[in-house]
């Protein structure tokens, strides 16, 4: 397994494991109507943009195994959210999204891609990290928990179409 940025050519597969780990991961937690209408073609053309024209603060990683990507990360500064209640966030780093294909969970691909997203956030002198997770992913509660995060206390609301779906703040010293 080999750990690195993501270059262009990546995006269909990246947009593979998008689809695919979010179906897998939020059936039942998620609108079924809101997960049946990831296209591929439209998250394929985000990835391409998202790499091609990506910010200089935000950090891509994926595993990538034998050839084939397995998993991706994104972290970078903290980006507070609209409806949580404010505080100083300043130097905080933030893990955006972590997904690991569903047919190599378990294997050590996510762990991977996270200690490589909390190394780089941490060797960007971030003294904390925080990500959101969906308050009813109590199997990614318990990935995270096992990884050193713990809840904080603050909470906020994702929009999946129009339903509003609780998140979590999850945080761990760096």
């Amino acid at each position: 397994m080999t750990i690195r940025t993501p270059v262009p050519a990546d995006a269909d597969r990246l947009a593979r494991i998008n689809i695919d780990a979010w179906r897998s991961a939020y059936a039942g937690i998620v609108p079924a109507s809101y997960l049946d209408a990831m296209d591929l073609t439209r998250y394929r053309e985000r990835w391409q943009h998202n790499l091609i024209d990506a910010s200089p603060s935000r950090n891509f990683l994926v595993a990538d195994v034998d050839g084939e990507l397995a998993a991706y990360g994104i972290c970078g500064p903290y980006r507070p959210q609209g409806d949580a209640a404010e505080e100083d966030t300043s130097g905080w780093g933030e893990l955006y999204a972590i997904y690991t294909h569903p047919d190599r969970q378990g294997r050590g691909v996510g762990s991977a891609v996270l200690c490589a997203a909390v190394a780089l956030l941490h060797d960007q002198e971030y003294a904390d990290a925080g990500l959101w997770v969906l308050r009813d992913n109590h199997a990614g509660q318990r990935w995270y928990a096992a990884r050193g995060w713990r809840p904080d206390g603050a909470t906020s609301s994702w929009l999946a179409g129009d339903a509003a779906l609780p998140e979590l703040r999850l945080r761990r010293h760096l």
